[in-house]
């Protein structure tokens, strides 16, 4: 099937490493990860006809403590994957 018959030519691929689209779900570290999520939601909102593109991290990312003398530690945060995401069976193959 051509991707001109299947409606898939005009289509944007939106590639980034991390992307934000729930604050329970840690999939993202800050900066990057809002900003891509904000672009993905604002072109679902114009209806520009897009595919995002990420890393899923099913342990999701850490979450971060500073002690009184300026110490790190982290811990996991995990997230319940199946709650948030599904697998539909799309599959598509983008050649760069």
């Amino acid at each position: 099937m051509s991707t001109e018959s299947s409606g898939l030519a005009n289509r944007v691929a939106y590639f980034s490493m991390e992307v934000a689209f729930h604050p329970d779900v840690p999939t993202y570290a800050g900066g990057l990860g809002i900003l891509a999520g904000d672009t993905v939601r604002s072109a679902a909102d114009v209806g520009v006809p897009l595919v995002a593109v990420t890393l899923l991290h099913r342990a999701g990312h850490f979450r971060q403590h500073l002690d009184s003398r300026g110490r790190q530690s982290e811990e996991p945060m995990a997230w319940p994957v199946s709650e948030y995401v599904r697998d539909t069976g799309a599959r598509c193959t983008v050649q760069i």
